[in-house]
């Protein structure tokens, strides 16, 4: 059995441009993985199945032919393999749809990288990169799952070669928020433009790290509030918990993060804040370095 963990994908920047002809918006965001997410196993099968189990699993089965599934054969075709190759998957969820997350961009990667060696292809992961952008925008982010600058609609990425491990609390408020509607309400607003290229992100210490996004900012924040006003509550919990440095949204919501500069910090607030908010969720989590 081959078993992949699928990380839950934190936008600490998250910087959009107007609307492209091809429908897309251009992107520049500096993007993270936490050490809590769904995870993948796979076994060896005549024929591609999924199971699924954790949150939310009725909903996904309902949908059928899901990211996983569509992984699964995106990477079978581009390998050329006969259809008689195929695996039983068992996804465990627990990053909950519509999270801004991407728990399902993350979960389609887990299970490029466990069939890559499932079924002994052994690609480099810029041979699996096409196969992702494929699937959908997030998924070359999330294969890579390390501190990375993602731009174009989200398919270029460029690695950071220097991030610390910074501690934080997710709030997951369970609030739907779909992304079409924030991008429409965002295409409404005052139009912002990409900062200019510039270097990429780098920096040795939590302190450098919380400059560098203190110093970008989320473009679909204000987008986010005017379909769900209770996200800007949600900020306001995690701004006013004690030792927090920095909060935000998590792409285009609902959940946000909060930074702090100890694990111990980070529990102790997720402990004080699910007490004063027992209707949402708080997880204390590392946003994992280089390495």
């Amino acid at each position: 059995m081959i078993s992949q963990f699928a990380p839950a994908k934190v936008n600490l920047t998250l910087h959009a441009g107007p609307v492209r002809d091809d429908g897309y918006h251009p992107l520049d965001s500096l993007v993270v993985f936490a050490d809590w997410g769904d995870h993948l196993a796979a076994v060896a099968s005549d024929k591609l199945e999924l199971t699924l189990s954790g949150e939310g699993a009725e909903q996904l089965e309902a949908e059928g032919n899901n990211l996983v599934l569509r992984a699964a054969e995106a990477l079978r075709k581009a390998a050329r393999l006969p259809v008689f190759a195929g695996a039983k998957l068992h996804l465990t969820k627990a990053i909950p749809m519509g999270a801004g997350l991407g728990g399902g961009s993350s979960d389609a990667a887990a299970t490029l990288r466990a069939l890559n060696r499932l079924w002994h292809l052994d690609w480099p992961l810029d041979r699996l990169i096409p196969v992702a952008a494929e699937i959908g925008s997030d998924v070359p982010a999330c294969l890579h799952a390390r501190p990375l600058r993602m731009t174009g609609r989200g398919e270029i990425i460029e690695a950071l070669k220097v991030w610390p491990v910074l501690d934080a609390v997710l709030c997951l408020p369970g609030l739907q928020v779909p992304t079409g509607k924030v991008f429409a309400a965002f295409d409404t607003g005052e139009p912002t433009a990409l900062p200019p290229p510039g270097d990429l992100p780098s920096a040795k210490t939590a302190k450098d790290a919380l400059a560098v996004a203190a110093a970008g900012r989320n473009d679909l924040e204000r987008a986010a509030i005017s379909v769900e006003p209770r996200i800007g509550n949600v900020l306001a919990a995690l701004n006013g918990a004690p030792a927090a440095r920095l909060a935000g949204l998590s792409g285009s919501g609902s959940t946000c993060w909060a930074l702090f500069d100890s694990r111990a910090q980070a529990k102790t607030a997720a402990e004080a804040l699910a007490a004063a908010h027992p209707e949402w969720v708080f997880k204390p989590v590392r946003l994992a370095g280089t390495r």
